[in-house]
């Protein structure tokens, strides 16, 4: 089995999948930072050279690949959700965890982390609080669609979310060899 985390950039999934995977005992893998490894450039290099549509296709492909190797925990991009063979992916695959926080919160959390607001284009040209509310506005039924569990991100630490997870899990939990 395959638990995903999906959820907005900077709701925690790239903080909280490692802690998961190691109560899980099984491997952790960020899909931003696998489509970085395979293209050999940064996601704001790939926005600049070829658009988002060369990096949805790129997602899409490496999320095809990753979600075929059970166990683990895949923290996948923000937008991932937006193709449909994604999400029938990941539900086909697995538990599928939304880490929900409130536009403020998240555009705070943006704003805050040097290292994301480098690596990852503006998708909208818009103030990062603009654009969280409107995209995050346009995703919220996807994130929804494609869930299979809820997890309140806003004011728990990583460690309390990962273990609220594996609460929820119970018995279905991933197992296996990180």
């Amino acid at each position: 089995m395959i638990v995903t985390l999906i959820g907005y950039r900077g709701c925690g999934k790239s903080s909280v999948g490692p802690l998961l995977a190691s109560r899980l005992q099984c491997r952790c893998v960020d899909s931003d930072d696998e489509i970085e490894a395979r293209s050999g450039k940064s996601i704001k290099e790939i926005f600049a050279d070829g658009g988002e549509t060369t990096f949805r296709a790129l997602e899409t492909e490496v999320l095809r690949d990753l979600l075929m190797h059970p166990p683990a925990v895949i923290a996948a991009g923000g937008g991932a959700i937006l193709a449909p063979v994604n999400r029938e992916r990941m539900k086909h695959a697995g538990p599928v965890v939304w880490l929900t926080a409130s536009a403020a919160t998240l555009a705070l959390r943006i704003e805050g982390d040097e290292a994301s607001l480098q690596r990852r284009p503006s998708l909208t040209g818009q103030s990062i609080e603009d654009e969280v509310a409107d995209v995050l506005e346009s995703r919220r039924d996807l994130y929804k669609d494609v869930s299979t569990m809820t997890i309140d991100a806003e004011a728990e630490s990583p460690h309390q979310i990962a273990e609220r997870i594996v609460a929820a899990l119970g018995d279905s939990q991933v197992g296996g060899t990180p």
